[in-house]
C-alpha cells in the first residue's frame, strides 16, 4: 500500500514536472514570436524601426559606419495605379535583394513605406560605393507581378562615419539629404555625403553623385 502510493506521488511530480517544463518552453516560444513582431516588419520579413533603435542601444562604437538610406522611385505611382497588394508583392521582392548582402556585418531595415536603410559595419568607402551600386542593379530588373512586368528604380544616400564620430541620428540625417540629392540628380543612382562643409548648398559630394553606367 505504501509503495503503491510512492510510486503514485512519484509519476504525478514527473508528470507535474514534464507539464512545467513543456509551459516554460511555450512562454520562451511565445515571448520570441512576440519579439519577432515587435522587431521585424511583417511585409519584408527585415528588420523594422524598432529593430533599427535596438541595435543603436547596443552599439558600444568600435567599428566604421555606413548608412545607405534607400527610397523607391516611383513606388507610388505603382501602389496606386495596380493597388496595394502589387505593392506589398513588389517590397517582398526588394527585401530578397536587400537580404542578400545581410550578414554579421551589414543589417537591412524597412524603416517605412517604401524606404530601406542598410548599415554597413567595417567596410571601406569603395566598397560600400560597390554595394550600392550592385543594389541599384539588383532593383532595376523588372518584377513579374499580376501578370505583367513591373519596373522601379532607386535612390541610394551615403553617409560614412569612423567609430569615434559615428552618431547614428545624425548619419541617419545625413544619409537622407544625400538620398533626397541623388533624387534630384535624375534618380537610379547614389550620392555619398560630405562630411567637410566647403559647399554649403548641399554638402553631397556631387563627384561621387551618378552610378556607372
Amino acid at each position: 500500500m505504501t509503495s503503491d502510493l510512492f510510486y503514485l506521488l512519484s509519476g504525478s511530480c514527473l508528470i507535474l514536472m514534464i507539464c512545467g517544463v513543456l509551459y516554460i518552453r511555450f512562454l520562451l516560444a511565445e515571448r520570441k514570436t512576440l519579439r519577432e513582431l515587435a522587431y521585424r516588419d511583417p511585409i519584408t520579413g527585415l528588420l523594422n524601426r524598432n529593430g533599427y533603435q535596438q541595435l543603436w542601444t547596443q552599439y558600444r562604437g568600435k567599428y566604421r559606419l555606413a548608412f545607405l538610406s534607400l527610397d523607391l522611385d516611383g513606388f507610388k505611382e505603382i501602389n496606386d495605379t495596380y493597388g496595394h497588394a502589387a505593392g506589398d508583392q513588389l517590397l517582398q521582392e526588394i527585401s530578397l535583394s536587400l537580404q542578400q548582402i545581410t550578414n554579421n556585418n551589414q543589417q537591412a531595415f524597412r524603416m517605412g513605406g517604401d524606404e530601406f536603410l542598410i548599415i554597413l559595419k567595417n567596410c571601406e568607402p569603395a566598397l560600400v560605393e560597390v554595394i550600392a551600386e550592385l543594389l541599384l542593379n539588383k532593383i532595376e530588373r523588372p518584377y513579374f507581378i499580376q501578370d505583367r512586368d513591373i519596373s522601379v528604380t532607386g535612390s541610394i544616400g551615403i553617409s560614412i562615419r569612423h567609430a569615434t564620430r559615428a552618431d547614428w541620428p545624425v548619419m541617419m540625417e545625413e544619409a537622407d539629404r544625400a538620398m533626397y540629392f541623388a533624387k534630384q540628380l535624375g534618380k537610379n543612382c547614389y550620392c555619398v555625403y560630405a562630411n567637410s562643409r566647403q559647399e554649403q548648398a548641399s554638402y553631397v559630394d556631387s563627384t561621387k553623385a551618378q552610378k556607372s553606367i
